[in-house]
């Protein structure tokens, strides 16, 4: 190694040794590059780089009390390098000091105030703590500085998405790829806002797609995946790989799943690319054989982690969603893979052999084209709920004025568009003394963008109350709270339509034409009733208006729907998970 001859001729000089220590540490050597570094600042004992690779060193292995101090100390010895203190930023960050976290970057921005990294790490750092207006304004910032920074452009975009300003985000997102064409973030990014779009068919957003999943499986070298037969004893060995194992709706659909697998059939792997945990990680992690966490490795080690496991079957959960590790699968470690359950629509990729679903989003042969995967319809659902939290059901809601009739929303106020709001503002014309309640409105120029497209359509500002993003007991205390639920066009609900029938409150669900748009749909027709399905807005509004008008019907529905979900294929988990895993046998069969 030529530092160690440079090393041997210049014993004495300190950076030698710190290149030494960067060799090693990319060799994930550790111990090794630690020594090395020790050895610089042995030689200076006021060499700050060696303090800050240290600490780089130290967050890469999560030891965040000692990546602190090392940051620190860089920091005590050179002032001015802004690179350390947004290092201490991020390690406060993943500590949980947000506070501490934001006035660090704040201090280090007031002194290099065009520091475009500090300013985007402030944004995500106020992101961290829900202050989505100051994290625009930081984003904004770091692109005064740098127009083509690619971080900032993605998470700038990203906030407009989340605020339905969806065009706006389509034109950051392209900047965002132009400017870094081998991020994957901006791509999916962009991918997951068109699904939002009530002014995409389903073609154009497909295409979109499928030239994403081409342009990745050029760039990516396939790993060489044997497929051989499955002897019917052969234990399968099946991972799952998500960054959302945490508090979330992929986390808590999968939850289930992994406490009913079969360990005399099935060896389960879970592969977490989230680099913080909580109680429901430990509770799913406790569930499975193995649990790798690959977070700080690259694709290239996971594809070969995943080689050396044997793993036969390999399982996205994240799709176009945050944390997301497409480029693995491009890689196509396993002889089988399948995308299920965190995005709800084609990934783009053909090493992705199976996209699960069930025959009520996409019916047999009607949206197969739209896949670069084969389907696989589950016999039932592809959902299986298992609620967490013991809520009681509300019966009559807002017993304070149980002559109000309130409608209300709680999906994603990204959903919100303007064909869906022509259809709920024509229901609330139909019904003059009903008010709406809409969740997630997380800022003020949301709030005022919403009430503004409600009054054009002719809704009084009086009758309608935004709340923010809610803790999840206030949440389901907000559904039980409301007459009738209102669902989403195009994207469907999802998690929130089966917290809303857990909660008996009904809702209307619209079936259209993307597998999208028919989501609650799907989860009415496994309930067995399909008369709350309309087939367009006339329906739509029709049978909102007799739901409306039939308080009986309602307080029927209040106590029957819970016991009826828990009698339905819907919460049947171990008939769930039998069906998967006699899925992932058939998949492998036939493919």
């Amino acid at each position: 190694m030529r530092y160690r001859e440079a090393i041997a001729t210049a014993p004495g000089y300190p950076r030698a040794y710190l290149n030494l220590g960067n060799i090693l540490q990319a060799l994930r050597r550790f111990d090794e590059a630690i020594t090395a570094y020790r050895t610089a600042l042995t030689l200076d004992p006021k060499f700050a780089p060696a303090h800050f690779n240290l600490g780089n060193l130290h967050a890469g292995r999560d030891q965040l009390d000692r990546a602190e101090g090392e940051f620190r100390a860089a920091l005590r010895l050179a002032p001015d390098m802004t690179d350390a203190a947004i290092a201490l930023a991020n390690v406060l960050q993943a500590a949980g000091h947000t506070v501490e976290a934001e006035r660090t970057l704040r201090t280090a921005l007031s002194d290099h105030p065009g520091h475009a990294g500090c300013a985007h790490n402030l944004g995500v750092a106020l992101r961290a703590q829900h202050r989505w207006a100051d994290a625009e304004t930081a984003f904004e910032q770091a692109l005064a500085a740098d127009p083509d920074f690619a971080l900032s452009l993605a998470a700038l975009a990203e906030l407009r998405t989340q605020a339905g300003r969806l065009k706006e985000a389509e034109s950051l997102y392209r900047h965002a790829i132009a400017a870094r064409p081998d991020s994957l973030e901006p791509h999916s990014g962009l991918l997951f806002s068109l699904n939002l779009r009530d002014d995409l068919d389903a073609e154009t957003i497909f295409n979109e797609h499928r030239r994403f999943g081409q342009r990745l499986e050029q760039e990516t070298a396939p790993c060489a995946a044997e497929r051989r037969p499955l002897p019917a004893d052969h234990r399968i060995r099946v991972g799952y790989v998500s960054g959302d194992l945490k508090e979330h709706p992929v986390a808590l659909f999968l939850r289930p799943v992994l406490k009913h697998h079969d360990r005399s059939r099935f060896e389960v792997f879970c592969y977490s690319n989230c680099a913080t945990a909580d109680s429901l990680t430990r509770e799913l992690k406790s569930s499975v054989d193995h649990w790798r966490n690959i977070a700080d490795l690259d694709d290239s080690s996971v594809a070969r982690m995943i080689g050396a496991d044997a793993i036969d079957v390999l399982v996205d959960l994240s799709g176009h969603t945050g944390l997301s590790r497409l480029m693995l699968f491009a890689h196509r470690p396993a002889p089988l893979q399948v995308t299920w359950l965190g995005y709800l629509n084609t990934t783009g990729l053909r090493t992705i052999d199976f996209r699960i679903c069930d025959r009520h989003t996409d019916p047999p042969g009607a949206t197969d084209h739209l896949y670069t995967e084969r389907l696989f319809r589950m016999p039932n659902s592809q959902w299986c709920y298992m609620p967490v939290y013991d809520i009681p059901l509300r019966a009559p809601p807002h017993p304070d004025d149980p002559g109000r009739l309130v409608l209300g929303s709680f999906n994603q106020y990204s959903k919100l568009s303007d064909e869906c709001l022509d259809s709920w503002c024509e229901l609330m014309r139909r019904l003059p003394s009903a008010e709406l309640k809409v969740l997630d409105v997380r800022t003020e120029r949301s709030a005022a963008d919403l009430l503004e497209r409600m009054g054009r359509r002719g809704i009084d500002r009086h009758r309608i109350a935004l709340l923010p993003r809610l803790a999840i007991l206030d949440y389901f205390a907000a559904i039980g709270d409301v007459d009738i639920a209102l669902d989403t066009i195009p994207y469907n609900g999802a998690t929130t339509t089966l917290d809303i029938l857990w909660m008996g409150v009904p809702l209307v669900a619209p079936a259209g034409p993307k597998s999208i748009t028919r989501g609650s749909a799907s989860i009415l027709r496994t309930l067995g009733m399909p008369e709350l399905i309309s087939h367009d807005k006339r329906d739509y509004i029709d049978l909102s208006l007799r739901l409306a008008a039939d308080t009986e019907k309602r307080s029927e529905l209040r106590r029957s729907l819970r016991p009826r979900m828990e009698a339905s294929p819907l919460m049947d988990a171990a008939r769930f998970t039998r069906d998967l895993e006699n899925g992932y046998r058939t998949m492998w069969a036939t493919s």
